[in-house]
């Protein structure tokens, strides 16, 4: 046999060991979706157990978490996707000494929704460009998420797969130069987790640099040594506007409360203080859905542009938050998007 020819079969032998490492580890992820002790796993893939737990540390170096548990002399295990399993998010801003720091809250910007309003959230970011903003942050469901067939809001979307929408969203999201955008996901993003297993935070922020995924339905920011929370709820019916943000504060031991609560995921727009915290009710950038319409959610569009400024010793100073409102929105928005490109700064050849 020739040299090359020996190399040749080493290659595609190689190739051949690397395609059934890939398929044992997708089999792996669909049994796991049910939980199964190892020793079935071991039997369903034809491999011992030392095959299978390495198997296993693999998918979770991918971020795939499959918890464990031992009983009845096994070893049970359940494939839980990219679900977070650390509930503590945190992210910091530094004003660098300037003691101030601006950004534009926006929230249910609901990508892949027939209601979404790309040509509103292009405005938006046009506007914090000519106003010197240079961070916005989306406070949920950047995505409508999924809805099953025998859902009566099945027609809602135009796109209907997880990927499809990841996709969209990293090719249609605004892109100015200078400004970042840092976002957690919401109860409708979540939809992709429970259905997919699949984050479409962290895959967003993977494919779009400017675009900081911050963590799955809240985050605490600090600004020097000022606190912000990030937080992002299921939509529910109330009698007043502020029952909602009023209800997560009292739940804060005196200890734990932010100064500034970002409350997105409401669909309206309101600024008040309570038990000394800034609350910031976050509109949304998404036109009214049949399933809000139905269930009589009112949906306020738009965007708050705010100011903090801390003392010298890194404490809150002031909040002041200008509001901006659109009024009119587009049914057919979403058959023709105008995809946002900034980048090059006035005067850059």
């Amino acid at each position: 046999m020739k040299k090359n020819e020996i190399t040749e079969i080493d290659e595609v032998s190689e190739m051949e060991e690397m395609n059934e490492g890939i398929e044992a580890l997708e089999k792996i992820k669909s049994l796991t979706k049910k939980e199964i002790s190892l020793n079935h796993l071991c039997k369903e893939l034809n491999l011992n157990e030392y095959e299978v737990l390495g198997l296993i540390r693999e998918l979770r170096e991918e971020g795939i978490n499959i918890l464990t548990q031992i009983r009845d002399n096994d070893i049970y295990m359940l494939n839980h996707g990219e679900i977070e399993l650390d509930d503590k998010k945190e992210f910091s801003f530094d004003t660098n000494g300037n003691r101030e720091f601006k950004f534009v809250a926006i929230s249910d910007t609901r990508f892949g929704s027939k209601s979404q309003q790309l040509s509103i959230l292009n405005d938006i970011y046009v506007k914090a460009k000519e106003l010197g903003y240079e961070n916005v942050i989306l406070c949920g469901n950047i995505s409508e998420g999924l809805y099953p067939l025998k859902s009566i809001y099945s027609e809602s979307n135009f796109i209907d797969d997880t990927m499809a929408q990841v996709d969209y969203i990293v090719k249609n999201y605004p892109r100015v130069k200078g400004i970042k955008t840092y976002f957690i996901t919401g109860p409708k993003d979540e939809k992709h987790l429970n259905k997919n297993g699949i984050n479409i935070g962290k895959r967003i922020s993977e494919l779009r640099k400017d675009l900081i995924y911050l963590g799955d339905k809240s985050c605490e920011v600090t600004i020097d040594k000022t606190k912000m929370l990030v937080f992002n709820t299921k939509l529910s019916k109330t009698y007043t506007v502020s029952y909602r943000t009023q209800q997560q504060v009292d739940s804060f031991r005196s200890e734990d409360k932010p100064d500034i609560l970002l409350f997105g995921g409401l669909l309206q727009l309101e600024k008040y203080t309570y038990r000394n915290v800034n609350c910031l009710s976050v509109p949304s950038v998404c036109a009214t859905t049949k399933e809000m319409n139905d269930k009589r959610y009112s949906n306020t569009i738009g965007a708050w542009y705010v100011t903090v400024k801390t003392d010298s010793n890194g404490n809150l100073k002031s909040v002041r938050a200008m509001d901006s409102i659109y009024y009119k929105t587009s049914k057919e928005d979403y058959i023709n998007p105008k995809t946002l490109k900034l980048t090059k700064n006035k005067g850059d050849k």
